[in-house]
């Protein structure tokens, strides 16, 4: 039986490590992922989501919390070769568009690395995006009929997939 793959935004590692109101949340997630039932990975993204420390310093614990870090998107000045991937040209088109929809439905629009971390989840053909971003929510059935990716926001998740067992 394959695990499902999920990807997490910046945000909630955010919330995790500054323990916010939702911080039980990931907590859920990050059991899950102990106990072998889900797959959490970040994109390499997230150094510009989180550039500085004191939160920078953490990355080194993310495999101690069972999340592994994936490659993003190649970028000049934020590229690393043997990690990063061509971006799909199909998708990349569309950000001026899902761009549209956010400010359509009065949502912040995702910025590039909120684009990235998307694409970089997609070209991964992981399973889930998980996310609190509503620029990134707002998206969600565009983005799943498009291109197949689905966004969720992580208690829903746990709620949908996991409600008996955690």
């Amino acid at each position: 039986m394959n695990i499902p793959r999920l990807t997490l935004d910046t945000n909630l590692l955010f919330e995790y490590w500054k323990q916010g109101t939702k911080s039980e949340i990931i907590e859920k997630l990050l059991l899950l992922a102990r106990q072998g039932r889900i797959d959490l990975a970040v994109t390499a993204r997230i150094h510009e989501d989180i550039p500085n420390p004191p939160l920078a310093e953490k990355f080194d614990g993310l495999p101690e919390l069972g999340i592994t870090q994936t490659g993003s998107v190649a970028r000049l000045d934020y590229c690393v070769l043997d990690r990063d991937m061509l971006g799909d040209d199909a998708f990349e088109t569309f950000f001026s568009t899902a761009r549209e929809i956010a400010n359509q439905s009065k949502k912040k629009p995702p910025d590039w690395r909120d684009w990235d971390h998307l694409h970089a989840h997609y070209l991964l053909r992981r399973d889930i995006f998980l996310t609190w971003d509503e620029g990134i929510t707002c998206l969600a059935e565009t983005l799943n009929a498009r291109f197949g990716i689905e966004v969720m926001k992580p208690e829903e998740y746990v709620q949908s997939h996991f409600q008996e067992r955690v």
